[in-house]
C-alpha cells in the first residue's frame, strides 16, 4: 500500500492493438483530414487559387507537419503505430485535371503527400498533358463549368487521365483511392434499400477492380459521394475490402475514431490565418469537439 492507502495500478502497455481499442496511453493524438477538390484560378468555396494553395503547403512544410497515406493512417488508428507529431492527411475528391496541372507541382515542390479519390468511370486514356510548371497556360474552368462539360460528354477535358495518375503515383507522393465508379447517389434513384445496395455493390466492385488493375496498386479506401451513407452501405464496403471509409462529417480523428467514419475538414479558398486556425482547432480533439458544438 502507498501513502494514504492509494493503489498504484500496473503500468499499461504503450499500445493496445486492434480496432477495439485505440488508446496509445502516453501519446494521445488528433489527426485532421483536409478536403480539397480543385486548385485553379477560379477561387471560391470549392476552388482554391494556386497561390493560396501554395501558401498552405509551404506552411505545412516549414512548420514540420507530416502528411500521411491511408496505410500509415490505418496503422495509427489501429494502434500499430505511434503517430508522428503534427500528422495530417490531405485528400482531393473526384479526380479533376487541375489536380495534375496545378496542385501536383506544388505538392511535389514541398514534398507533401496526398490522396486522390477518383470517380473511375470519368478517368480516360487521354495521354499526358503539360503542367503549369512545364509551361502550360490553359484556362481552367470552374466547378460548375466542369460539371456541365461532364454532362455534355467532355469529361476527359476536365478530369485526370490514367497516364497522369500513373506518373503521380510513381512520385510516391500521390495515392489513388475510390470515389465509386459513377458518383451516383443510389438513395436518390431508388427508395428500396435492396436496390440501392445491389447497384452500390457493382459500383464499389468495379471501382476497386479498375484502380487495382490499371495501377497495380491496392485500393482499400473509399470516399462516399456527397458524404451520404447508411449502415448497410458501410457493411457492404467493408465486406468488399474497403478498410477506411471517408465521410464529409466534420471533426478530427482520434484514438476513438472508427475506420468506417473518418471525419474531414473542408479547405476552401481561405486565408492562411484561417487555414492555421483550422489546423490548430482540429489537431486538438477536445477543442475540435467544443468548436463543432458551437459552430456546426
Amino acid at each position: 500500500m502507498t501513502p494514504h492507502n492509494k493503489i498504484i495500478p500496473p503500468h499499461p502497455p504503450l499500445i493496445k492493438r486492434g480496432w477495439g481499442d485505440y488508446q496509445t496511453n502516453k501519446r494521445k493524438f488528433s489527426i485532421p483530414v483536409l478536403t480539397y477538390h480543385h486548385v485553379s484560378p477560379e477561387g471560391d468555396f470549392i476552388n482554391v487559387k494556386p497561390q493560396i494553395f501554395e501558401a498552405q503547403m509551404r506552411y505545412l512544410s516549414e512548420h514540420g507537419f507530416t502528411t500521411l497515406h491511408t496505410d500509415e493512417f490505418m496503422s495509427i488508428l489501429s494502434g500499430k503505430k505511434i503517430p508522428p507529431k503534427k500528422s495530417l492527411m490531405i485528400t482531393f475528391d473526384d479526380g479533376w485535371l487541375d489536380n495534375w496541372l496545378v496542385a501536383f507541382p506544388i505538392l511535389k515542390k514541398y514534398g507533401i503527400k496526398a490522396v486522390i479519390f477518383v470517380i473511375t468511370s470519368l478517368i480516360a486514356e487521354k495521354g499526358r498533358r503539360h503542367r503549369v510548371d512545364e509551361g502550360t497556360s490553359v484556362r481552367l474552368p470552374d466547378h460548375k463549368e466542369c460539371q456541365k462539360m461532364i454532362q455534355e460528354g467532355h469529361a476527359s477535358e476536365v478530369m485526370l487521365s490514367w497516364e497522369e495518375i500513373t506518373e503521380m503515383l510513381k512520385s510516391g507522393l500521390i495515392e489513388i483511392q475510390s470515389h465509386t465508379h459513377t458518383h451516383k447517389r443510389w438513395d436518390k434513384l431508388y427508395k428500396d434499400t435492396a436496390k440501392q445496395i445491389d447497384n452500390l455493390n457493382r459500383e464499389l466492385k468495379t471501382s476497386k477492380k479498375v484502380i487495382e488493375e490499371k495501377l497495380d496498386s491496392r485500393c482499400n479506401a473509399l470516399c462516399w459521394p456527397q458524404g451520404k451513407y447508411i449502415k448497410d452501405y458501410v457493411d457492404l464496403a467493408m465486406s468488399l475490402g474497403y478498410e477506411l471509409l471517408f465521410t464529409t462529417e466534420k471533426g478530427a480523428n482520434t484514438q476513438g475514431t472508427e475506420p468506417w467514419k473518418i471525419r474531414r475538414i473542408v479547405i476552401g479558398n481561405i486565408s492562411l490565418l484561417t487555414f492555421r486556425k483550422k489546423l490548430f482547432i482540429h489537431s486538438r480533439s477536445w477543442i475540435s469537439k467544443a468548436y463543432l458544438r458551437v459552430f456546426k
